[in-house]
């Protein structure tokens, strides 16, 4: 099932990341790590504002395989998307939990971005909960590796315990942006094997398809997935 492309619902600030968690693939990720350029971010930007007031979207997710807090000018990002996109708009991320500060918190809090925190280092997530609460930033804490685990559909040697469900990607039309400015249309596409342009093209001729994770992936696309696309 193949559809047109609906939001942009993913900026990938940064394919880097601070850890090295076995139930995650950015250890070994299969494309370069690095930042969001700033022409990129304000291209995405640009087709995440359009599909906003298209009434299409309503909801932008500043992180990716990486961890966002890493990026040199995270809480201007923070800034702008929110000023891209206006108040009613959910704007969303996680985080790891270890470079959250007072100081950094207290930055980003008049742009209310809900964070979710990752318990992957309690000793440090406990800490950016606190935080995060005193500024009402907190939208939750994830402990889904153990809870509610996923392979990255095969991408990783981990239990998977989450129910089987419509992929909201390809079915949905919603796009992930790399850090490289590659778009896929998959959020747990750590290779960039479901590339389907780029964040310089019209996204409104794009459309999402299915790609060979799909066919080792908790998500269902609604359709057998073709030879060539599992190939």
């Amino acid at each position: 099932m193949n559809a047109n492309v609906l939001a942009v619902h993913q900026l990938e600030l940064t394919s880097r990341c601070n850890l090295r968690c076995r139930y995650c693939p950015s250890p070994h990720l299969g494309r370069e790590k690095l930042d969001m350029s700033d022409e990129i971010f304000s291209r995405g930007l640009f087709w995440a504002t359009r599909f906003v007031r298209a009434g299409l979207q309503n909801e932008l997710n500043l992180a990716g395989i990486g961890e966002s807090t890493m990026h040199p000018r995270f809480a201007e990002y923070v800034k702008r998307a929110r000023h891209a996109v206006g108040d009613r708009v959910l704007l969303s991320m996680a985080t790891n939990g270890l470079l959250i500060t007072e100081e950094l918190v207290a930055e980003i809090a008049p742009y209310h971005p809900a964070i979710w925190v990752s318990l992957h280092r309690p000793e440090k997530g406990g800490p950016a909960v606190e935080i995060l609460k005193k500024h009402k930033l907190l939208h939750g804490v994830s402990a889904d590796p153990s809870v509610a685990a996923i392979d990255w559909a095969g991408q990783v040697k981990w239990h998977v315990s989450t129910g089987r469900s419509p992929c909201p990607w390809v079915r949905g039309g919603r796009v992930f942006v790399m850090a490289d400015g590659r778009i896929s249309a998959c959020c747990l596409d750590a290779s960039g094997a479901g590339v389907i342009g780029t964040i310089f093209d019209d996204l409104t001729k794009l459309r999402t398809k299915p790609y060979k994770l799909c066919a080792t992936c908790h998500h269902d696309v609604g359709i057998p997935i073709p030879e060539e696309a599992a190939a």
